[in-house]
C-alpha cells in the first residue's frame, strides 16, 4: 500500500480527438493563394494562413465548450485533431488561437447551439 502511495503522480493529459468536438468541426477558409491571389508576398501569406488555422481552431474549441486558459499541449492536440494540412502549431499560432478564443469568450452576444 505504501509503495502505491509513494509512487510519483503523473500529470493528467487532456486529449482532444476530433470526435469530441461536439458542435462539429469548422470548415477551413481558402488558402492565401486562393483568397489573395498569386501576387501575395510570403510574409502576408504566412500571416493569413496562420490566422485562418487559428481562427477555425478557436471557433471549433469555443463551440465545443473549451475555455481559457489552455496549455500549449491542448492547443497542439486540437490543431492536429482537426487535421489541417501542413499545420505545425507554432508559438505564434498558439497565441493567435488564444486571442481568437478570448474574443469569442468576451462577446456576450454569441451563443452556441447544437443542431
Amino acid at each position: 500500500m505504501l509503495r502505491v502511495l509513494r509512487r510519483r503522480v503523473r500529470p493528467s493529459h487532456l486529449r482532444l480527438p476530433a470526435r469530441l468536438f461536439s458542435a462539429g468541426v469548422t470548415a477551413l477558409p481558402p488558402t492565401a493563394r486562393e483568397a489573395l491571389g498569386t501576387g501575395v508576398g510570403a510574409e502576408e501569406a504566412v500571416a493569413y494562413n496562420r490566422s485562418r488555422v487559428a481562427t477555425a481552431t478557436a471557433l471549433t474549441l469555443y463551440r465545443s465548450g473549451a475555455t481559457l486558459p489552455m496549455p500549449d499541449r491542448e492547443l497542439d492536440t486540437a490543431v492536429h485533431a482537426l487535421a489541417f494540412p501542413y499545420s505545425v502549431p507554432s508559438p505564434q499560432t498558439r497565441a493567435a488561437i488564444r486571442a481568437a478564443l478570448a474574443v469569442l469568450e468576451a462577446d456576450s452576444t454569441l451563443t452556441v447551439t447544437n443542431n
